[in-house]
């Protein structure tokens, strides 16, 4: 007799996963969005995810789901940032999404809508509102994990160019809605801890070392 794999006695929800993808312009941050080809919510933005499959890990799930919607592949780390679970959050049915967060580095990567997606996108997330399912609660806990990220160093770090100056250090401090001053105890805090170093001759500007980053997430498509 056939052994039957999968196969439960009692009722079980489906599990999902969604990735919040962070990408720096200079001046503000972006986010990675697609637009919902299907209902439910058809035409609004979400962020890319799916559902897992039974022989994958979450975060290779997490991974591929952002390739196949998006056409962005990140080969560094990818952090998981909450479990959203509220019974009504999925029209289909019982579903719970394992979320995950990572910063992309460098110029914002060509991105195309694919699988279930209509279109993807880079989009301002501090004006994102009305997102499908529970993703405005999603994102709003992605960009917490960004935040507290950023003032630990590892992705202000990994966003920011190898060698960089005082006004970037504030611009992306002012982006998180933060205070100049936040930005410069960040500098004299990564100084101390040798994390940054002067550029000689250069009044204002550091250069950053990434060897002691642990969470620099690299787009290799």
């Amino acid at each position: 007799m056939p052994r039957c794999f999968f196969c439960y006695d009692y009722p079980r929800p489906a599990v999902t996963v969604d990735l919040v993808a962070f990408a720096w312009t200079g001046d503000s941050f972006r986010t990675l969005f697609i637009r919902r080809k299907h209902d439910p919510f058809a035409g609004r933005w979400a962020l890319p995810g799916g559902f897992l499959e039974m022989s994958e890990s979450v975060e290779t799930a997490a991974r591929r789901e952002l390739k196949e919607e998006t056409g962005l592949e990140i080969a560094g780390s990818v952090d998981l940032i909450g479990v959203f679970g509220n019974p009504g959050r999925d029209p289909r049915g019982r579903t719970i999404s394992l979320a995950h967060a990572a910063v992309v580095p460098g110029s914002l990567r060509n991105v195309a809508g694919g699988d279930d997606a209509d279109e993807a996108s880079w989009l301002d997330p501090m004006s994102q509102k009305g997102l499908a399912f529970d993703h405005d609660e999603i994102l709003a806990l992605a960009l917490g994990w960004l935040g507290r990220g950023i003032e630990a160093g590892d992705l202000a770090i990994a966003l920011l160019p190898e060698t960089f100056g005082s006004a970037e250090i504030t611009a992306l401090f002012r982006a998180l809605g933060r205070a100049p001053t936040d930005a410069a105890d960040w500098i004299t805090r990564m100084r101390t801890a040798k994390r940054i170093t002067g550029v000689a001759g250069s009044r204002g500007t550091y250069h950053a070392d990434r060897s002691a980053s642990q969470r620099i997430s690299n787009p290799i498509a």
